[in-house]
């Protein structure tokens, strides 16, 4: 049994994966992320690509003419401008690809930053280099790499033998076939490099899953916590209830009348005649607190009338309800009765 609790064959709970998010641990693949800014560069490569090179060669040419005139500043504002226009789609693009790959991967997540200076330690980063886990890395991305380069040249090997043939084309000739042999070679890399992040970042997902895996006395302390201890909410019960009587007993005093079973039960009613448009049940008791409201009532001149029926038909209502219509007619000779006592009709 001791060993069954130690195993983490359960799922991780709800709160489990809130505690983790909260410290920053989501399950994020840094090639996925690096492939999807690698496509935001090939889209606009693909969507302005020919204008951006058209344009460098429009100011290339604009620049040796001399249009910009011979002031060296005033000819490096103008080449931090142009060059700022032409950059500018392919530096912001990958940014924003790159941003959405992180937040598909693991949404939004807002961390306090910790000063943590163990992590500026070489030593322990040339031991993380260095450890199992480093070198497997290492070989794994080796790998890759190396498939990924076998995958290339078995795509394009067709187009290497024309390689010969290229310096005897015009330059224009030359260009275009060069432009679709490279754009070749990059989509074929970007897609098995696409697809080989995918797989990673999936099992990456899966290993962070397992590592958040649970035993089941973990879950049942979780529960606790989070449910609470039944022996702290029972007191926490009791404790609520002891308040609730006593702010209960503070209102007998104001009662017009306490109505008994007459030892069993006991519920004191308040009727403000012109302010309340029914008697208010202030408070009500079974056994000692029956007593207890009957020896304040006592104390503080509240009239204790015994009515057996409209006692236990009053202590089914809840506490400051109103009386029901049902009962007025009881109630109101009752009420009647205490008045008449008291001179008031």
């Amino acid at each position: 049994m001791a060993e069954e609790l130690q195993e983490k064959t359960e799922q991780a709970t709800g709160r489990k994966k809130q505690k983790a998010r909260e410290k920053g641990q989501v399950p994020r693949n840094k090639e996925l992320t690096s492939i999807a800014s690698m496509g935001g560069i090939l889209m606009m490569f693909y969507f302005i690509g020919e204008y951006s090179f058209a344009s460098m060669s429009t100011f290339t040419g604009s620049a040796l003419s001399m249009k910009y005139g011979t002031d060296p500043m005033n000819v490096s504002k103008v080449a931090i401008i142009e060059g700022a226009k032409i950059l500018l789609p392919f530096l912001f693009a990958p940014l924003v690809f790159a941003v959405l790959a992180c937040v598909a991967q693991g949404g939004f997540v807002f961390k306090s930053l910790e000063f943590d200076i163990e992590k500026l330690n070489p030593l322990k980063g040339l031991n993380k280099i260095f450890s199992v886990q480093g070198v497997s890395e290492l070989l794994k991305s080796l790998l890759k790499f190396a498939i990924g380069g076998w995958v290339v040249y078995y795509v394009i090997k067709k187009d290497l033998k024309a390689l010969p043939a290229l310096s005897a084309m015009e330059l224009n000739t030359l260009v275009k076939v060069s432009a679709k042999m490279l754009v070749r070679a990059v989509g074929v890399a970007f897609f098995y490099y696409m697809i080989v992040a995918f797989v990673s970042y999936l099992l990456e997902r899966w290993q962070f899953e397992k590592s958040l895996r649970m035993t089941k006395q973990e879950i049942r302390e979780e529960h606790k916590e989070t449910e609470g201890d039944p022996l702290i909410k029972s007191r926490i019960r009791s404790v609520q209830r002891e308040m609730a009587r006593k702010r209960m007993m503070q209102e007998v005093p104001k009662a017009t009348v306490v109505i008994t079973n007459p030892t069993h039960l006991a519920v004191a009613l308040m009727y403000e005649d012109k302010k309340m448009f029914a008697p208010k049940i202030v408070a009500k008791g079974a056994g000692v607190v029956a007593e207890k409201i009957k020896e304040i009532a006592a104390e503080h001149g509240v009239p204790i009338v015994e009515d057996k029926p409209l006692a236990r038909a009053l202590f089914k209502h809840d506490l400051d309800a109103f009386v029901p219509e049902e009962l007025y007619v009881a109630v109101a000779r009752i009420l009647a009765y205490i008045y008449k006592l008291k001179g008031k009709i």
